[in-house]
């Protein structure tokens, strides 16, 4: 049984039954957890709950780490958690207990627009129930709950400013990252060329042009998140264009 969970199978294919029955699991969890958070749970449950949850995300990731090192298997050019979405695993436990405004603003812009996607286009190898496979969808099911709770259920909103720091931001942990992965021959942020499998990046180009595509892509993207929230700045303006 333990092998299962701890061997490698090699079994996970983009858009099979597994890949659909763990996205629609993600949403769901995530859509009940939203609505508990926002009916359910009072003040501070309201908070303790999503940490708990946010901590058995950061936990799985972990878990990865403190395994890998301990079987003799770990690999610094890929293990080490300084791909964003793990990167936000390890910090959101703490967005969520401080209620940390100006972090969760940021990181808003990051998790819906960059690791969001990774459900629909997952860079993963192995199949459930292998440790990797928890992780990842934990993981991700996780860091997108906390972006929306911080909306939901804590009423914070994401503004301009927020996205240009975002955008800021990402750019730096990039300019960080690039070096890291040249000294390791390693491919953190997938910056230095795609990430197996198919996935979006495969729309934008080779590398190094991909990179450029995602300064783009990411201008589109932050400002299409912040449409929904500024509706009612921009519904005059179209009312206008149809007068």
């Amino acid at each position: 049984m333990l092998d299962l969970f701890l061997k490698d199978n090699g079994g996970f294919t983009n858009y099979s039954w597994e890949h659909g029955f763990s996205f629609i699991a993600c949403i769901f969890f995530i859509i009940i957890a939203l609505y508990y958070g926002r009916n359910k749970w009072n003040g501070s449950e309201k908070i303790l709950y999503i940490t708990i949850i946010c901590t058995f995300g950061a936990c799985t990731q972990l878990f990865k780490v403190g395994y890998k090192y301990y079987a003799g298997i770990f690999d610094p050019t890929n293990d080490i958690p300084l791909h964003l979405c793990n990167i936000m695993t390890l910090i959101m436990p703490f967005i969520m207990w401080f209620r940390w405004r100006a972090l969760w603003g940021i990181s808003f812009f990051w998790i819906v627009a960059g690791c969001a996607q990774a459900l629909f286009t997952p860079t993963l190898t192995e199949s459930l129930p292998h440790y990797e496979a928890v992780r990842y969808w934990a993981v991700h099911a996780v860091i997108i709950l906390g972006a929306f709770y911080g909306w939901y259920v804590f009423g914070f909103k994401p503004t301009i400013s927020d996205a240009i720091k975002s955008a800021i931001g990402m750019n730096v942990l990039a300019a960080i990252l690039y070096p890291i992965n040249v000294s390791l021959g390693s491919n953190y942020m997938y910056l230095n060329k795609k990430p197996p499998g198919k996935t979006f990046y495969d729309l934008l180009g080779p590398w190094p042009d991909y990179i450029l595509s995602l300064e783009v892509m990411l201008v589109v993207l932050f400002s299409i998140i912040l449409i929904p929230f500024y509706w009612h700045k921009i519904r005059p303006v179209f009312e206008i264009i149809k007068t």
